[in-house]
């Protein structure tokens, strides 16, 4: 898979990119459950991967961790939408402002 490192980048970004939101979008209220069903997937999958017992068995719970993630992704966007939002970048700035001064980062 293309741009996927072992070790993540150096300088701690995670490069994401633009996310189009479902169209048209749920109601805002299932919008939010499918987001927490999908944490709740990328989870069980994150779990298959700490007890892969083999190279193989790693891989594949590692390339669904990667593809949970992503729909983690997108139900994240659709509930953005949901709520109005069309530009997450002024949110995450002021999130990475909170974890720096957390000491997070």
């Amino acid at each position: 898979m293309t741009g996927i490192s072992e070790a993540g980048a150096d300088d701690g970004l995670v490069q994401i990119g633009a996310v189009r939101a479902f169209d048209p979008l749920p109601q805002a209220h299932e919008t939010a459950r499918k987001l927490g069903e999908e944490v709740m997937e990328a989870f069980s999958a994150f779990e298959r991967l700490e007890r892969a017992a083999t190279f193989d068995e790693e891989t594949v719970a590692r390339g669904d961790v990667l593809l949970e993630l992503s729909d983690v992704v997108q139900a994240v966007a659709n509930l953005a939408a949901a709520c109005g939002v069309d530009d997450m970048r002024p949110l995450m700035a002021a999130c990475e402002a909170r974890n720096r001064a957390r000491g997070r980062l």
